[in-house]
């Protein structure tokens, strides 16, 4: 792995991603985050290459708007699509095994009650952009199987709304596509 911080380059040999992190959350960008760890210490980068990186500014500009985000998530649970889902959080680990948990933040709302158990989570993440009109350009689905909930930690001693995190072990498998409508190609 090379880092590149302002111009410093360092060498990372040998790293090994020993988990991750993938997030959905409303008014949020998607997120995914990586625990990488290695035994050996870093080294400055020994080659000198004319590779170029690009930095944008994000806030409030045209690219903003061809990210993925929190607010065009939808979570269908068992074949049911469950708008009072707030967010969900995936997160893998890697010590003796991988254990991957699911959680779930979610407004309590009737006739969208949680099951304990779910044969399957499809969370689609759908890409527009402004310069298509009422297009998708592109979908990121994940898809889970086979989740036992293991706590619910909602606290019903507030005021206003209420939002309950229930906490998923996945025992099945966890596969993740990106495609497209058909009109073009992901960039």
């Amino acid at each position: 792995m090379i880092q590149d911080r302002q111009g410093a380059r360092k060498l990372f040999e040998n790293c090994k991603v020993q988990g991750f992190e993938l997030r959905f959350k409303r008014d949020e960008k998607v997120k995914l985050k990586f625990d990488i760890r290695g035994e050996n210490p870093s080294i400055v980068y020994p080659y000198t290459d004319n590779t170029q990186s690009q930095t944008t500014e994000m806030s409030g500009s045209a690219t903003d708007k061809e990210r993925y985000n929190g607010d065009n998530v939808t979570y269908i649970l068992n074949g049911k699509l469950y708008p009072n889902i707030y967010g969900v959080t995936i997160q893998v680990k890697k010590e003796s095994g991988t254990k991957t948990e699911l959680w779930i933040k979610r407004y309590l709302e009737r006739g969208y009650e949680i099951p304990d158990i779910i044969d399957e989570l499809v969370i689609d993440a759908t890409l527009s952009r402004d310069k298509y009109e009422e297009r998708h350009f592109g979908t990121f689905r994940t898809k889970l199987k086979r989740l036992v909930l293991t706590s619910d930690e909602t606290n019903i001693n507030a005021s206003g709304t209420v939002l309950g995190l229930l906490r998923y072990y996945v025992a099945g498998a966890v596969s993740a596509e990106t495609y497209t409508s058909g009109e073009g190609i992901i960039a």
